[in-house]
């Protein structure tokens, strides 16, 4: 009986700990790939990022550099930006 009770206690923190997190992620990438739209800052898998310029059933294209565009699967999306990317500074700044 005992090692019935133990059995049934290792499924719910295997479901708690591991199933349950992974579908509440998975629920967040699907609605954030729903809700993409052009205009969006977007980081991508890689590190990328962009700003979203046509988004298709499967595909987006981001526009990562003044006339650079590339064509990414939507699944590769995985954050939108909080805020505008902010220009680098210039490296012309006197020294002391």
């Amino acid at each position: 009986m005992i090692p019935l009770i133990f059995f049934g206690v290792m499924i719910v923190l295997f479901w708690l700990l591991i199933i349950q997190p992974q579908r509440r992620r998975r629920s967040i990438q699907q609605q954030l790939l729903m809700d993409l739209h052009p205009g969006d800052e977007v980081m991508t898998v890689g590190g990328l990022f962009g700003t979203v310029q046509e988004v298709a059933d499967n595909h987006v294209v981001l526009e990562i550099a003044p006339e650079t565009q590339v064509r990414l699967a939507k699944s590769a999306v995985t954050a939108r930006s909080e805020h505008e990317l902010e220009p680098a500074e210039t490296a012309e700044t006197p020294l002391p």
